[in-house]
């Protein structure tokens, strides 16, 4: 990500790379982070590979990036699906037009293989 001479950001980052030229205020995430001339960083910056550029300004502290981290993405599906398996049997709910567009557990077990002989 690069935030030109011109540039604004306010907000958290999460890049592979981070060149800043222009402002940035806010915590930052990347395996490398280039603080220009003209760049400006303000916030905590978690990097393995930091630089600054004489003229470049930073303001906060910074911390080593965790050697891989890990993100478990979970679907809004799923945690509905979960949600509505542990809703009781005996009270139907009624269907919505967003019921169209979710997965659905499946009803049945799925089959076994069997090998003949």
């Amino acid at each position: 990500m690069v935030v030109a001479e011109s540039g604004r950001v306010k907000g958290e980052v999460f890049a592979k790379q981070l060149i800043v030229n222009g402002i940035l205020e806010g915590d930052c995430h990347a395996e490398q982070i280039q603080i220009l001339a003209n760049g400006r960083v303000k916030g905590k910056v978690w990097s393995n590979n930091l630089s600054i550029e004489p003229g470049g300004k930073f303001f906060g502290e910074t911390a080593e990036l965790p050697e891989k981290e890990v993100v478990t993405l979970t679907s809004q599906a799923k945690k509905e699906a979960n949600t509505a398996s542990s809703v009781s049997k005996s009270s139907p709910q009624p269907a919505s037009a967003s019921d169209a567009n979710q997965v659905k557990p499946a009803a049945k077990p799925a089959a076994k293989a069997v090998k003949t002989a």
